[in-house]
């Protein structure tokens, strides 16, 4: 629909948190980001800030248990990667947003947009294609049921509240 592309900042949040892009979108965007990341020179990252991302890592179980297994050092490098590619991308998000944007919107004008089923329940169908049925639910599940329970908290009035962290 030609008048959706132009509605401004409420159609970009509706793509944002309520669909998905097919894998081939997924995998041109990235292109796009990761050269563009390049293009800007973003500037190393830290030690310091290295060591927090491998805890991340660590602390999510990203790290081998063994470290004398033979596949250690590739686990490790994998996740290094990963982690510092993200963050990275959320440093380029944070320094130019508008282009990131920009780049989102022409993967959607370009492969399309999917949106993501509401159900937590995952079937063996959507095993087939974990990308798009499985992992944005995931991270949907895992971590907006906790912003959703937070959020409810805080529209209640103070004495519905039964939380015992709550300070007033």
């Amino acid at each position: 629909m030609t008048g959706d592309q132009t509605e401004g900042p409420e159609h970009d949040h509706e793509h944002e948190h309520y669909g998905v892009l097919p894998v081939d979108g997924v995998i041109d965007l990235t292109d796009k980001l990761t050269g563009y990341m390049a293009q800007i020179e973003l500037g190393g990252l830290t030690d310091i800030m290295g060591q927090v991302l491998d805890d991340y890592l660590d602390q999510s179980g990203g790290m081998p248990e063994d470290l004398k297994d033979a596949s250690a050092f590739e686990q490790i490098s994998r996740n290094q990667l990963a982690v510092t590619l993200a963050y990275q991308l959320g440093r380029l998000e944070g320094r130019s947003p508008q282009v990131v944007q920009a780049l989102v919107e022409q993967a959607i004008e370009k492969f399309g947009f999917m949106p993501v089923d509401e159900s937590a329940e995952i079937t063996d169908e959507d095993l087939a294609d974990p990308k798009i049925q499985v992992y944005p639910r995931i991270r949907r599940v895992r971590y907006q049921a906790q912003k959703i329970v937070e959020i409810q908290g805080l529209n209640g009035d103070p004495g519905d509240d039964p939380s015992p962290d709550d300070d007033g």
